[in-house]
């Protein structure tokens, strides 16, 4: 009863953020191992269902491609990520 309410500190996990923004558009990919990244690049992130075979962020393609031979890698499209972005510090803003 005697602990302060009037601040809180909240921690958003961003690890999956890339692809969450591009499984919006391909639904139909949510539980096909999938990463966003180039051929000959390292990736930005990976879902859930390719970390099931090793893969993270930040790994290189070539290696993950070994990890995980069917894993699907989506190009990344930072306008799309921005905008995102912007929704949820918008959210933050209203809220904080």
């Amino acid at each position: 009863m005697t602990r302060p309410l009037q601040s809180f500190w909240a921690h958003f996990d961003f690890d999956m953020f890339y692809i969450a923004c591009e499984l919006l558009d391909k639904p139909e990919k949510k539980d096909l191992p999938c990463a966003v990244g180039g051929e000959g690049s390292v990736l930005c992130t990976a879902n859930y269902a390719a970390r099931l075979y090793g893969v993270r962020a930040a790994m290189p393609t070539f290696i993950a491609k070994k990890l995980c031979p069917e894993l699907i890698l989506i190009p990344p499209n930072f306008d799309k990520y921005r905008k995102f972005s912007d929704i949820f510090r918008g959210v933050l803003r209203k809220f904080d």
